[in-house]
């Protein structure tokens, strides 16, 4: 019974010595595994695959977080494209005037004088801006903007909030073709109501024109407006130029020459009136409307006749805001 007992004890010692030198980094070449290992080892396995954790993923290069090398803005040929907004008002439209701090809006040039002293004083400098002003209907705006695109020419555009929703094809045709835009209220309504007859407009009420007219525009094209403004009816005061002012409105545009297109005047008479007794700087008023049927506007019929007037007394086509350069 010892022996035996002395027997097994040596055949388990000598498998634990086996076992531990076949798990050593220094052992010899492992035992072949038996026959029942090898069933087991190519059974398939029972464990269920949403039972073994995935893989850790390693994370791809976080090249997004990168940014990319800035790149100039490519040039265009106008402002509607909101992306280039920014770099076209820098090096496409020249800066407005500074505000000359009166706490009002200023008239260019001034109604009773029909100068200004941002006009500059060479009279040799002749200049011509055609301003039309687009408040009422869609009118002759598309066969204007064929015209002045055939003659190389770019127009100031003064325009409703109203107008501009109702035209935004027109609006956004303005803004690409590098023409001027400027504020014209949304609904056209009297600042003053020496027109109308309505009571004159609160300042709450004359930035709500202001705001959200401009804001319909820089949706539609991303154009600035600011600081240029005109006044519905030609109707004014020191409270409404006042309240132009708060709203970053300082330069309020007038005219020269008024077309009387909106009255009916036709094609000669406008260009009677308007292309003689020319004064250096020229500030044309016109309109896009078609006007009345009893009294259709002659400011369309009146451009091909009125620009080839203009040239031939050397004067040449600008915005209003490339007038009021230094």
């Amino acid at each position: 019974m010892h022996r035996t007992f002395g027997l097994l004890t040596m055949l388990l010692v000598a498998g634990l010595v086996n076992a531990c030198s076949a798990g050593s980094p220094g052992a010899g070449p492992a035992a072949a595994p038996s026959a029942t290992a090898v069933q087991l080892a190519a059974a398939p396995s029972t464990v269920s695959p949403s039972t073994v954790p995935p893989p850790t993923a390693v994370p791809p290069t976080a090249t997004a977080t990168v940014p990319p090398p800035t790149a100039e803005p490519a040039a265009a040929p106008g402002f509607g494209n909101v992306a280039n907004v920014s770099a076209l008002q820098q090096a496409g439209r020249p800066a407005p005037p500074p505000d000359p701090g009166t706490g009002k809006s200023v008239l260019v040039p001034d109604p009773t004088t029909l100068e200004s002293p941002l006009f500059g004083d060479d009279p040799t400098e002749l200049q011509v801006a055609l301003t039309f002003d687009a408040g009422a209907d869609r009118g002759h705006a598309a066969e204007i903007l064929d015209l002045l695109a055939s003659e190389g020419i770019k127009g100031s555009f003064g325009m409703t909030g109203r107008w501009a929703e109702e035209n935004a094809d027109l609006v956004r045709r303005m803004a690409d073709e590098g023409h001027m835009l400027f504020n014209h209220t949304y609904d056209h309504d009297s600042l003053t109501g020496a027109s109308t007859g309505n009571e004159p407009q609160t300042a709450e009420e004359v930035a709500w024109q202001l705001e959200t007219t401009e804001a319909i525009v820089r949706d539609l094209t991303g154009y600035e407006m600011k600081p240029y403004f005109r006044t519905p009816y030609a109707d004014y005061d020191d409270a409404s130029l006042g309240y132009l002012a708060d709203n970053g409105y300082y330069l309020s545009l007038w005219w020269t020459c008024d077309t009387y297109g909106w009255k009916g005047w036709t094609a000669d008479q406008i260009n009677d009136y308007c292309t003689v007794n020319l004064k250096p700087h020229e500030i044309i008023l016109l309109h896009v409307g078609a006007g009345r049927a009893d009294a259709p506007s002659g400011d369309y019929p009146a451009l091909p006749g009125m620009i080839a007037a203009f040239r031939e007394q050397g004067y040449a086509f600008v915005t209003v805001e490339e007038m009021l350069q230094p």
